[in-house]
């Protein structure tokens, strides 16, 4: 393999990295707003049960499970 072609190799990796971080960065920006109760609010009491899954409860007293 040629120096000019492990250029075009290690530079296409690295865009390629770029992309798809900044892509991340741009999906956790867009969902920040994303609550887990259903009025928006942010829960008032967490639980674990220990098994993979916390228990939420939110202002109205609904109860929202979270899978690990």
């Amino acid at each position: 393999m040629r120096p000019a072609q492990k250029r075009l190799v290690y530079l296409s990796l690295a865009a390629t990295l770029l992309a798809l971080f900044c892509a991340g960065i741009l999906a956790g920006y867009i969902e920040r707003h994303s609550s887990i109760c259903p009025d928006n609010k942010p829960p008032i009491a967490q639980q674990d049960t220990g098994l993979g899954q916390i228990l939420f409860l939110c202002h109205n007293g609904k109860t929202v499970t979270s899978n690990n």
